[in-house]
């Protein structure tokens, strides 16, 4: 009977001394239930990558140093005379090879998630309150939702690796000794013993954490963070993204001049987003899904093992502005008639069906007005078709005369 007190004396005093350690989570935990109000999310400095502009401005300077002299040479025999042949050297000029491909369906896009938790510091004086200085939120889930009336989705991003990290909880190193005595009594030495017990312990406790985790869709991406001892998740989250619409096509334009004169158009065939409507901001759905770990007592130490903790959970979900007009749709120019800007010059080439005279830079456009503010027309070619190379004008559904054109006002306006 001794011997089984003894031993369950051991036990019980092992036991004691384990639970002492510090190597734990917490004293206590509950679940205390939904609270959508301590954790908020927003999406700061979204910023978008445009293609860069491309222009049909070529002149003599534009050409290596032996294509310069061969022009030179070109342009001297076909203009003897000094006046034309020094004006013909500022001339503009596309080669037939000059096929750019700018694309305006695909966007790169970097957002900024931000993360805040509700810090109600006036509240440490109550009784009873869900906030403390050792608060934290543990877990993370969200995700943004692209609208599907936009005809947009997301294609790549910078999150396909998860990543991890890991941190050291304890480097425990100590060792207890017990001395007993035949009747169960603790003694602090070994005098009068009938026997003794001593533990050694050494141990380093790590463990590995989320930091990051994510999946991408057609229409939704989503990322997941895990907190850990000391480890709050309030912060920033940056995604790099790739987004891409569906596609329209659209014809562009870039006038080639000879000295003043308009001599020709060249066209480019472009893909643009395919939209049944232009919105001024397109917005995505942001939903955050939290976990909040709450100190109800124990937020004196900054050691969390003897802390008394309450759990909320938490859903958060809003609408963030995503892209405005100006960065999803590309910038063209067109000429329009100045007392109503809906009535476009347009342009048949052919048997082509007709076709918006818009050009991609303001530049272009105006370089366009102006000639035709300045066109002048002898008096046999007035009711003459108005053609620029090979290009017939249209205005109003029908061809346009060379007197029409001055006599009418014009305009630059944006197409979108």
């Amino acid at each position: 009977m001794k011997k089984l007190f003894l031993l369950l004396s051991v036990s019980l005093l092992l036991f004691i001394v384990s639970g002492c350690s510090s190597v734990k989570r917490h004293k206590s935990a509950e679940w205390k239930g939904q609270d959508n109000s301590l954790v908020d999310m927003e999406l700061f400095g979204a910023s978008l990558g445009n293609p860069a502009l491309i222009t049909a401005d070529k002149n003599l300077w534009d050409l290596s140093a032996s294509a310069q002299a061969e022009l030179v040479r070109i342009l001297n025999e076909r203009y003897p005379d000094n006046e034309q042949f020094i004006g013909a050297l500022g001339n503009e000029y596309l080669t037939e090879g000059f096929k750019p491909s700018p694309n305006f369906t695909n966007k790169d896009l970097r957002m900024v998630f931000t993360i805040s938790k509700k810090r109600e510091y006036r509240d440490l004086n109550e009784t009873s309150t869900r906030f403390s200085q050792a608060d934290r939120i543990e877990y993370l889930k969200f995700s943004l939702e692209l609208p599907p009336e936009c005809n947009l989705g997301f294609k790549e991003w910078n999150r396909y690796a998860t990543e991890y990290g890991e941190v050291e909880i304890a480097d425990v190193s100590f060792s207890t000794s017990l001395n007993l005595e035949a009747d169960g009594v603790v003694k602090q030495t070994d005098t009068g013993g009938k026997a003794s017990f001593s533990r050694d312990e050494q141990q380093v406790v790590r463990t590995r954490y989320l930091k990051l985790n994510g999946s991408i869709s057609d229409q939704v991406i989503s990322i997941e963070e895990e907190g850990t001892r000391e480890i709050d998740l309030t912060g920033n989250v940056i995604a790099d993204v790739s987004l891409e619409f569906a596609g329209f096509p659209e014809r562009i334009y870039f006038p080639v001049f000879a000295n003043t004169e308009l001599s020709s158009l060249r066209h480019m065939d472009v893909q643009v987003p395919l939209m049944e409507e232009v919105y001024d901001t397109i917005k995505a759905t942001l939903t955050l899904e939290y976990v909040y770990r709450h100190v109800q007592s124990g937020s004196r130490t900054f050691a969390e093992w003897d802390d008394q903790v309450e759990y909320y959970t938490g859903t958060v979900r809003k609408q963030v502005p995503l892209f405005q007009k100006d960065d999803y749709l590309p910038g063209f120019y067109c000429i329009a008639d100045l007392q109503d800007e809906r009535d476009l010059l347009k342009i048949r080439q052919g048997e082509e069906r007709e076709y918006l005279l818009q050009f991609m830079t303001y530049k272009d456009a105006l370089r366009v007005l102006e000639w035709l503010e300045g066109l002048k027309c002898p008096d046999e070619a007035l009711h003459e078709p108005l053609i620029i190379g090979n290009s017939t004008c249209f205005f109003k559904g029908k061809v346009l005369s060379g007197a029409d054109a001055m006599e009418n006002s014009w305009r630059i306006r944006p197409v979108y």
